[in-house]
C-alpha cells in the first residue's frame, strides 16, 4: 500500500490528509483528510478532531508536553498562559525563542525554539497517521507561506526530520490550494468547463490565523495538466484571524477600562491571564457573530438588528458585562483593516504592480484559509473588485492539506492533473560586499539552479567577508534585511580588484548555498544550527 501525505501547518490548526492507494484505485476518490488525535487533562492520547489546535502546554513540573485542543483551552481560560504556546508559525526559524517557567518557581525558565516546538506538532500528526493508516509513508509534503525565506524554510525541513518524516517537500500554500482547486474544479459549479482553455489570471487569497499569503498565476490548460506562471507574489504578512481577534479584545478591554482600573496595574502573570481570556472570548463572539450576520448579509434591515451580546469573567469576578458587537461596531473596529487601502487589500495592490497588471485582469479569485469565512474579508475583496470578478469560496480547513498530498502523489505517478509552474518568490537575495549591494538571486530566479558570482575585493586581504540579505532593490538597502553573514579566513592574500569565483546552488526549497573551494560557505538556512532532542528529551507517545 502506498501512502501520499500532505501537512498543513498552520499558525491556529494544522490538518493532514493523506491518499492511500492499493492496487489500481483512482487517486482522487482515495484523497481523504485524517483524525488528530490529541491529548486530553489526564495526558491520555485518545481525543482525535479533524484539525489540530497548534497549541502547545509544557507542564516543567510533571515533564509532560500536551498539543492540540486541551493545551488550547487551558490558554482559552487565562490557566497557565506562561506554559502555553501559540502561532508558532509565525516565529519559526532565526534565533526566535520563548522561555516557560516551573509552576513552582515562577523564576526558574527553559528555552525553547520554534523549531522543536514544530516538531512536536509534526511529531503528534505522524503518530496519528500511523494509527489510522497501513504501509510507509512514500512522500510527504508540509505547506508553508509563500514569501517564507530561506531560513524559515530550512528549519520547517528541520523540525519534519526531527519529528521522524522521511522524503519530506516543502510547497507554498496558495500553490497547494490552486494545485486542489485545478484537480477538481471540473465538479464545481459557476466555472465553465473550458475556463482554463484560454489563458486566465487568477488571484489565490489565502488568509489564515496568522499569515496572508497572495499569489498571481498565470494559468492554461495544458493537454489536462495545466502550465502556471507565478506573475506576482505578496511579501511576507504575519497577520490573520488572530489578528482580527486582538482588535476586537482590545475594544473588549476599553470597555472594560471605562469603568475599571488599567490591566497596567497588575503584575506579569495577571495581566498574561486577562490577555488570554479576552482574546479568547474576541474570537468566540467573532465566529458567533459571523454566523448570524451569514443568515441575514442580503437583508440590510435584519443585518443592522444583527448582535452578539459577550458577558465573561476578565479576572477576580471583574466582568464584561452586556457587551455587544454589531456590523456597525465591527466596521469601526476593523476600518484600519477592511478600508480600500487597509491591510487586506495594501498586498493585492503590490502583488498586481509586480504582475504589471490592474485588477480588471484578473478572472477569477479563489478565497482560502479559515479567516477567509469572516464575511468582511470577502466584503471588502468584492468591493475592491467592484462585484465584477468571480469569487470561489476555498476555504474548508482541507483545503491546503488535500493540495498538499495531490503534490505528494504527484512525485511518482502521473494520472492526476500536474501544473508545471514558474514560480517566484517574493523578494531577491542580495550580496553585500564592503558597502555595495549586488542581487545574486532575482526574485524570479528558476529553482535547482546553479552559477558563479565573481566576488571582487575592495582592498587587499586575506579573508573573504560574505554577507546575504533579503529585500527588493540595492538602491534602498535601509529596507533589505540581512539574513547571515561569514568572515573566511583565506589561505593566499588578494589584492585590491582581484576577483575571487564563488559558486552559488538554489534548490528546489528556494534556499542558496554559496561554496568556496569545494566547501559550503553560507547558506540562507545557516541560522537554524541547534541540535536536540525533542523539548529537552520531554517525549511523545
Amino acid at each position: 500500500m502506498a501512502n501520499y501525505l500532505g501537512i498543513d501547518l498552520g499558525t491556529t490548526e494544522t490538518t493532514v490528509s493523506v491518499i492511500e492507494l492499493e492496487g489500481f484505485e483512482e487517486p482522487l476518490d482515495k484523497l481523504r483528510t485524517l483524525n488528530i488525535y490529541q491529548y486530553d487533562a489526564k495526558h491520555v492520547f485518545d481525543r482525535d478532531e479533524k484539525g489540530l489546535a497548534s497549541s502547545i502546554y509544557i507542564d516543567r513540573d510533571n515533564q509532560k508536553v500536551y498539543t492540540g485542543r486541551y493545551a488550547n483551552s487551558l490558554y482559552a481560560s487565562g490557566n497557565k498562559p506562561l506554559n502555553t504556546i501559540r502561532s508558532i508559525k509565525t516565529r519559526i526559524g532565526g534565533e526566535s525563542m520563548i522561555e516557560v517557567p516551573l509552576d513552582t518557581d515562577s523564576d526558574n525558565l527553559t528555552p525553547y525554539d520554534m523549531t522543536e516546538l514544530s516538531a512536536l506538532l509534526l511529531k503528534t500528526v505522524k503518530d496519528s497517521v500511523t494509527k489510522q493508516v497501513t504501509g510507509a509513508l512514500d512522500k510527504v509534503t508540509i505547506t508553508i507561506p509563500a514569501g517564507f525565506n530561506g531560513d524559515e524554510r530550512a528549519a520547517t525541513m528541520k523540525a519534519a526530520s526531527i519529528a521522524g518524516f522521511k522524503h519530506v517537500h516543502l510547497l507554498d500554500e496558495p500553490t497547494a490550494v490552486l494545485l486542489n482547486y485545478l484537480n477538481i474544479e471540473d465538479d464545481l459549479e459557476g466555472i465553465p468547463d473550458d475556463f482554463f482553455y484560454s489563458k486566465k489570471n487568477v488571484l489565490v487569497y489565502d488568509i489564515g490565523g496568522g499569515t496572508l499569503d497572495i499569489s498571481i498565476a498565470e494559468v492554461e490548460d495544458n493537454g489536462g495538466d495545466f502550465k502556471v506562471d507565478i506573475l506576482g507574489r505578496s511579501k511576507r504578512m504575519d497577520f490573520g484571524g488572530d489578528d482580527i481577534d486582538k482588535r476586537i479584545a482590545a475594544y473588549f478591554l476599553s470597555e472594560f477600562e471605562k469603568i475599571n482600573s488599567s490591566i497596567e496595574t497588575r503584575t506579569i502573570e495577571e495581566q498574561a491571564v486577562i490577555v488570554s481570556r479576552i482574546v479568547s472570548y474576541a474570537e468566540k463572539a467573532k465566529v458567533s457573530f459571523n454566523q448570524k450576520i451569514a443568515k441575514v448579509a442580503d437583508n440590510e434591515r435584519r443585518r443592522a438588528r444583527a448582535k452578539e451580546t459577550v458577558n465573561f469573567e476578565i479576572i477576580d469576578n471583574l466582568k464584561v458585562t452586556d457587551l455587544s458587537l454589531t456590523d456597525r461596531i465591527l466596521k469601526d473596529i476593523l476600518s484600519p483593516i477592511i478600508s480600500s487601502n487597509g491591510t487586506l487589500i495594501q498586498p493585492i495592490k503590490k502583488s498586481l504592480r509586480d504582475s504589471k497588471l490592474e485588477k480588471e485582469n484578473i478572472d477569477l479569485v479563489i478565497l482560502t484559509g479559515g479567516t477567509g469565512k469572516f464575511y468582511l474579508v470577502e466584503e471588502t475583496l468584492n468591493t475592491f473588485f467592484d462585484n465584477a470578478v468571480e469569487i470561489v469560496d476555498f476555504t474548508e480547513s482541507n483545503a491546503v492539506s488535500k493540495g498538499a498530498a495531490i503534490h505528494s502523489y504527484n512525485q511518482d505517478e502521473d494520472d492526476l492533473k500536474k501544473i508545471d509552474i514558474s514560480d517566484i518568490m517574493s523578494d531577491s537575495i542580495f550580496i553585500k560586499t564592503g558597502s555595495c549591494f549586488d542581487k545574486l538571486i532575482p526574485h524570479d530566479q528558476e529553482i535547482n539552479s546553479e552559477g558563479i558570482y565573481s566576488y571582487k575585493f575592495i582592498e587587499g586581504s586575506n579573508r573573504l567577508d560574505v554577507f546575504l540579505y533579503y529585500g527588493e532593490s540595492k538602491e534602498e538597502p535601509s529596507k533589505l534585511t540581512e539574513i547571515t553573514g561569514v568572515f573566511e579566513t583565506l589561505d593566499d592574500y588578494y589584492h585590491k580588484d582581484d576577483i575571487l569565483d564563488l559558486k552559488w546552488k538554489f534548490d528546489s526549497n528556494k534556499i542558496l548555498k554559496i561554496f568556496y573551494d569545494g566547501k559550503e560557505l553560507i547558506s540562507t538556512s545557516d541560522n537554524e544550527t541547534n541540535s536536540y532532542e525533542l523539548v529537552n528529551d520531554f517525549k511523545l507517545n
